[in-house]
């Protein structure tokens, strides 16, 4: 099985579309047993879009060929890759999802397991370019804050009386500060979107990870924040110390590497706090009080940086949050 087949099963039997967001990605269904991504660029809001579609092609292309260093178990099985200028199409085996009414300890050991082999895993040759191309952290203007510091006011405004604004303004004066420090972290391999819905199964349960869009040289702490903040914005509240603990401890038995928890966590704070006030505005608009709360509690109530700062030391400050429990 190809694209070109693939391709042919659709005119055949017609298209069953198993996903197909706005970001103008399609996905459909093939025969039951596959997966086949499709991507137009003429179909996307914006190129950057399709930069990142290009990215994911570019990264399964490098770990398909024999030779190519890598042995990466956490993949979804890809058939075969082909992009263009104006199109991109992937396909790969299907696999079941993961529910996620079975988070248990066994469960997320295996997920903290999966994050510590991406993290441990070879970089290939074009995202390593482009971390030569952009060896500085990308600070925010003036004008670029505003819109963030605009953006979620204008989330809490659909929630009269409920939450506190005045933490935005610490997190608006100190998100440069953030920046400055977290770059401080080793880099690694990241999968830039780790979260529940792109996580799979096996046929023999074992964990697979699959969209890989925001591919990139990375933040550990990131991936480790971002799955708990979208699982906690869904009401879902894993035990994040022993999550971690999982992920040094398989990172220990990888590379030898022995990590710091406290300054894991650390790093996760930091990472909560500017994936939060940058990007989470965009999506909560419409949503209920108790979503909004999981997000911006976690950024606002748990850690903003602070001007005191010592050496590589970062004093997190709490802060109120809501003005009606």
């Amino acid at each position: 099985m190809n694209i070109a087949d693939a391709e042919r099963y659709l005119e055949r039997n017609g298209e069953t579309l198993l996903a197909g967001g706005s970001s103008g990605a399609k996905v459909y269904d093939i025969a039951g047993k596959y997966v086949f991504k499709r991507v137009r660029r003429m179909e996307l809001k914006n190129d950057e879009l399709y930069v990142s579609y290009r990215r994911e092609a570019l990264w399964y292309e490098s770990t398909m060929g024999k030779g190519t260093g890598f042995c990466l178990p956490f993949l979804p099985e890809i058939l075969d890759v082909r992009y263009t200028d104006e199109e991109i199409a992937i396909l790969m085996k299907r696999y079941r999802t993961v529910p996620r009414e079975n988070i248990d300890e066994e469960l997320l050991e295996k997920i903290m397991k999966a994050l510590a082999a991406v993290h441990t895993a070879k970089i290939p040759g074009f995202l390593e370019k482009g971390q030569q191309d952009n060896p500085d952290p990308h600070l925010f203007s003036d004008e670029e804050i505003q819109t963030f510091l605009s953006g979620w006011r204008s989330v809490l405004a659909e929630h009269p009386g409920v939450f506190d604004e005045a933490p935005l303004a610490g997190i608006a004066e100190n998100i440069n500060n953030i920046i400055l420090w977290a770059a401080k972290e080793s880099k690694v391999l990241s999968h830039g979107d780790f979260h529940w819905d792109n996580l799979l199964l096996d046929e023999q349960g074992n964990l697979l990870i699959c969209d890989w869009q925001g591919v990139s040289v990375g933040a550990a702490s990131g991936d480790l924040s971002f799955l708990f903040s979208r699982l906690g914005a869904d009401g879902i509240h894993l035990d994040e110390k022993q999550a971690v603990h999982f992920y040094a401890q398989e990172i220990k038995r990888i590379s030898g590497k022995t990590l710091d928890g406290e300054e894991i966590f650390r790093y996760m704070d930091a990472a909560d706090v500017l994936t939060s006030f940058v990007f989470w505005h965009e999506y909560l608009h419409g949503n209920d009080v108790e979503r909004v709360r999981g997000i911006y509690g976690k950024m606002t109530g748990k850690s903003v940086l602070t001007k005191t700062t010592l050496g590589d030391k970062i004093f997190f400050e709490k802060q109120t949050v809501y003005k009606n429990a």
